[in-house]
């Protein structure tokens, strides 16, 4: 199977990670000179679940959850949590 990734922000480099990994062809397709270009400007790209807490419903915490949990699994030492 060949796909087509549109941008290679956190999102698209994220979809073209996890579709490579099922067995697919990906192409990564990003208009600015450099991968990640304009990625994750917003909260500095961290996760922070248990900030979010606060003031969210439970689902956002335990969506951050698991999204902490599959970066861990993803790409083992990469990821770094402080616990806030």
């Amino acid at each position: 199977m060949r796909m087509l990734v549109k941008g290679a922000g956190v999102a698209g480099l994220t979809a073209a990670f996890e579709l490579a990994g099922r067995g697919a062809s990906v192409t990564v397709a990003e208009v600015r000179s450099h991968l990640g270009g304009n990625a994750s400007w917003a909260a500095g790209g961290m996760l922070a679940p248990w900030c979010e807490r606060e003031s969210a419903e439970q689902a956002v915490l335990d969506l951050g959850r698991g999204a902490a949990d599959w970066w861990d699994a993803a790409l083992p030492g990469q990821a770094t949590r402080a616990g806030t």
